[in-house]
């Protein structure tokens, strides 16, 4: 039985490998093994290798396979024209055909353990960096790279936050991203890139690992500063209760789970509230015909959905820039002038830059000519200013415009906070969230030039 095993199938294999295309197939096929190994739970944040490990590998395998009988083929042509072809009797170490197979399969495999050991190693630590993610791989990733870096958290990985522990999240971050290079490939992502992730992880997973969940914060001043078209500035400043919304929103023994109608939870269709052993369910008795499509526990990426990849609305960022000085603040009309050019329709990222600072000059030489007469140069140091704040948040070629992420913290850039705490969603006994501002913050000045308390702390 093994001699006849032998005869049929193993001799002609090794007699017949004796060939450069056959030996390119062993190679091939040796080099995808060892690899595959040595990737197989290198990383289980990795969620990147799985394009190299399920779509270049593969490819590598089948390739060597499909090359080595084609080199077994051409050799049997040259050697035996005649289709009968003389095989020794057994595997004899003394043929030198043998010989040369398996050194070479053996130096093959030698170097492709130390070559593969070094390569992986160095591919598991690059695959891992903020870099790779947002330029290397993904082009499609570059509006979101672009905000991430510019935040709070440029110092964290993507991996730490899109990639769960264990092997089970490993192995599904490594499918997800071969069909991510499917879409990419095949040109057919979304555009913008949805949000909130299909795959989105808990705060306990994320957040939690560097914020304490249990910290009290008090209260917190909150401001923000707009100014008209005079250049006055108006401040309003708020109170915030952060502790207070925090514990009851999170603190222990509370456990709030909701049913949202979209996945970006722009509508909330139930809540239920669970604090201790005290149970309330809220939902819009009557109001519509809305069906649950996404529903979970909430936790901090429910109101801060937006951690590390913030988009601003043109009013924030201009806002923003003014007060900190970067903009012209005393300039009539600024704030108008520049919301007027950042919001004007741009095919592309290279017309808005080539068309914004002239677009600027053109406002105030149609609607206040004086004003530009005696601030030309103001205004031509505005212009490149007010582009690079369009190239921060506007994508044209993704399709990602002012406001395409809005922030569900507050209620200022979307419903926010009365995505639940409104008149729609009710108790059995037909009470609804509350919606009293005094619960959250207080309110020490909305668009003042002058707010009290500010000054009695300090401020300007």
């Amino acid at each position: 039985m093994i001699g006849n095993l032998t005869r049929r199938w193993i001799l002609p294999v090794l007699y017949l490998t004796d060939n450069w295309i056959s030996r390119a197939g062993l190679w091939l096929v040796l080099s995808a093994v060892v690899l595959f190994i040595f990737l197989t739970g290198a990383s289980a944040a990795s969620g990147y290798l799985g394009i190299l490990q399920f779509v270049a590998l593969p490819v590598a395998f089948f390739a060597g396979l499909v090359l080595i009988p084609i080199g077994i083929s051409l050799q049997r042509k040259r050697e035996a024209p005649d289709h009968h072809l003389h095989l020794p009797e057994k595997i004899d170490l003394a043929n030198p055909k043998i010989r040369r197979l398996l050194l070479f399969v053996g130096i093959a495999t030698g170097f492709n353990l130390i070559i593969g050991g070094a390569l992986t190693y160095r591919t598991v630590h690059y695959m891992e960096t903020t870099n790779f993610c947002g330029t290397a791989c993904h082009q499609v990733m570059g509006p979101e790279y672009a905000a991430h870096i510019a935040g709070s958290h440029a110092q964290v990985r993507c991996v730490d936050c899109h990639v769960g522990e264990g092997a089970g999240a490993a192995v599904q971050a490594k499918l997800n991203g071969t069909r991510q290079l499917y879409l990419l490939m095949t040109n057919q992502y979304s555009r913008p890139i949805p949000s909130p992730p299909h795959a989105l992880k808990t705060s306990a997973e994320t957040c939690e690992n560097c914020h304490n969940r249990g910290h009290d914060f008090g209260n917190v001043l909150w401001r923000r500063s707009k100014f008209d078209d005079a250049g006055d500035k108006l401040d309003t400043a708020l109170l915030m209760k952060v502790g207070r919304i925090h514990g009851a929103h999170m603190g222990k023994g509370v456990s709030i789970r909701y049913g949202a109608a979209d996945a970006q939870r722009k509508t909330i269709l139930s809540v239920n509230v669970l604090k201790g052993t005290d149970a309330v369910e809220y939902a819009g008795a009557g109001t519509g015909t809305g069906k649950v499509v996404f529903e979970r526990e909430m936790n901090c990426l429910d109101c801060h959905n937006r951690p590390a990849h913030t988009f601003e609305t043109a009013e924030r960022a201009v806002d923003r820039e003014m007060t900190a000085g970067v903009l012209p603040q005393k300039l009539p009309l600024f704030r108008k002038a520049a919301l007027a050019v950042l919001t004007k329709p741009y095919t592309s990222r290279a017309e808005a830059a080539a068309q914004i600072p002239g677009a600027l000059i053109a406002f105030y030489g149609e609607k206040k000519p004086e004003a530009l007469a005696a601030n030309r140069a103001e205004l031509e140091r505005a212009g490149p200013m007010l582009r690079t704040l369009y190239e921060k948040n506007v994508y044209p070629e993704m399709k990602l415009g002012w406001g395409n992420y809005p922030l569900h913290l507050g209620h200022t850039d979307s419903p926010g906070c009365f995505r639940c705490h409104g008149e729609e969603l009710k108790s059995k006994a037909g009470k609804t969230i509350s919606q009293d501002c005094e619960s959250c913050h207080k309110v020490l000045g909305v668009e003042e030039k002058e707010i009290a308390a500010l000054k009695e702390l300090g401020g300007n």
